[in-house]
């Protein structure tokens, strides 16, 4: 890689900059009509074309692939934490985060019509929301609780099952979407339960007042190697609001860093940050420069 290859590219996509992000797109998300992908892909673009795909690992290739122009995911939760299949699939795939979006998440316990709380044996849900969930669950007693690929399909198996034991946690618009009751409303533990979504692209694109970037790094294994890199953001003034780090599958006990950096504007000095940083460890990857929508 070359020194000024993040750079090059950074400097030719803003030379680009279309004057406004896009109203309507062609946008991957994973799970069924309902999910809270879908939500945060209508809260994106105005007039959204969805196609729901089964797993996040087919957003991103459908996105990688051309099939979609966009893809919208789930990366972390208030609650929860974050959210690992994504940042594992992070590495695999070529993408660019292009916008980010904070959702107010609200988790219902939807059953079938006329179902009582005493009745329910088993609860489904994605394991995110069930972590999100956990006080509510435990004083349900001796319920069997499930994990399924995401909260719109929990609600949809509820829906189609002949068993009226079953539960749902999800959303209202599910409950609507599939006919089914909301026995409890907003039975996550916290009030203030927010989800995390980006929005991908397979190239490099930069909208006006983008004021946050992602990078990924491997540090060289040696000592003080995350100290400098810290180190660098303090000397340049630059906020960090999120490191998470990951195994490297292939190592024994080393890992990827991946930083989120308040970037209220592009400049000379972020540029130099970039560079500083590919020069300083073993792998930096640019994954974009955005605005995180609250």
């Amino acid at each position: 890689m070359s020194e000024n290859m993040w750079s090059d590219r950074i400097d030719t996509a803003l030379k680009n900059m279309p004057s406004a992000f896009p109203k309507s797109a062609v946008v991957a998300c994973q799970g069924v009509e309902g999910a809270y992908s879908e939500l945060a892909a209508r809260e994106l673009f105005a007039e959204p074309e969805i196609i729901y795909y089964k797993s996040f690992e087919d957003v991103f290739t459908a996105v990688e692939n051309g099939k979609c122009r966009y893809g919208v995911l789930p990366i972390e939760n208030s609650t929860a934490g974050s959210v690992l299949k994504v940042y594992e699939l992070m590495v695999k795939h070529k993408f660019s985060i292009v916008r980010a979006l904070r959702l107010k998440i609200d988790h219902n316990l939807l059953v079938k019509k006329g179902v009582k709380l005493a009745e329910i044996s088993e609860v489904i849900s994605h394991e995110q929301a069930i972590g999100q969930c956990g006080a509510f669950l435990q004083s349900m007693g001796e319920v069997k609780i499930t994990a399924c690929a995401n909260t719109a399909m929990a609600a949809k198996m509820v829906a189609e099952s002949e068993r009226r034991d079953i539960a749902a946690l999800s959303s209202a618009v599910c409950a609507e979407k599939y006919g089914l009751d909301v026995l409890r409303q907003s039975v996550q533990d916290q009030e203030n339960n927010y989800t995390r979504f980006i929005c991908i692209s397979k190239e490099l694109e930069i909208y006006p007042r983008a004021d946050k970037m992602s990078v990924m790094l491997i540090l060289k294994h040696r000592p003080g190697a995350l100290y400098e890199v810290l180190a660098k953001f303090a000397e340049f003034n630059i906020n960090l609001t999120k490191i998470e780090s990951r195994p490297i599958a292939e190592r024994e006990f080393e890992f990827r860093f991946f930083l989120d950096l308040d970037c209220p504007e592009y400049s000379d000095k972020v540029a130099q940050l970039l560079n500083d940083l590919q020069k300083q460890n073993e792998v930096c990857s640019f994954l974009g420069l955005y605005t995180e929508v609250k």
